[in-house]
C-alpha cells in the first residue's frame, strides 16, 4: 500500500509537470533582480506561478500549509473566470520553477482531490508558497 501511494504521487508530480508545459499561455509578469547582499537575497528566476481557468485564484501563503498566513491571492479574470480581464501572476522563487516540496495536504475545491506539492515563489524579496495543483506555472 505505501509503494502505491509513492507511485501515485510520483504519478501527480510527473503529470503536474507534463500538463504545465502545455500550459504556457499564461502571460508573466515582469520579473526583477536586485543586487542585495547575500543573506537576503532572493535567487533570481525564470518562470511564474499562475492561477488556472479551472481554479480561478491561487493563494499566496507563508508556509506550506493551507492553515499559513495569507499573504497574497493570485486571480485569474480570463475565460471562464469571473472579473475585468487579467490574469495575476508571481516569480517562482527558484530557476525553472524548481523547488517542488511536499507540505500539509490541500484541496483546491470543496469536496475535492486532496494534494500536498507545493512550490515556492517570491513574494517581495521573500519565499513563499503556493498550492501548485491549483494552479500553474510557466517557464517562459
Amino acid at each position: 500500500m505505501r509503494i502505491t501511494r509513492l507511485l501515485t504521487l510520483f504519478a501527480s508530480v510527473l503529470l503536474a509537470l507534463v500538463s504545465a508545459a502545455g500550459t504556457a499561455t499564461a502571460v508573466p509578469a515582469t520579473a526583477t533582480s536586485a543586487s542585495a547582499p547575500a543573506a537576503k537575497a532572493a535567487p533570481v528566476a525564470s518562470g511564474y506561478a499562475a492561477p488556472t481557468m479551472v481554479h480561478c485564484k491561487l493563494n499566496v501563503r507563508s508556509g506550506t500549509s493551507s492553515t499559513s498566513t495569507l499573504l497574497r491571492t493570485l486571480y485569474n479574470r480570463n475565460g471562464s473566470c469571473p472579473g475585468d480581464s487579467g490574469h495575476d501572476t508571481i516569480p517562482c522563487w527558484i530557476d525553472n520553477c524548481g523547488g517542488i516540496t511536499s507540505g500539509s495536504s490541500y484541496t483546491c475545491q470543496t469536496g475535492g482531490q486532496s494534494y500536498s506539492s507545493w512550490l515556492p515563489v517570491n513574494h517581495r524579496g521573500s519565499r513563499a508558497w503556493v498550492a501548485i495543483r491549483c494552479g500553474t506555472y510557466v517557464i517562459p
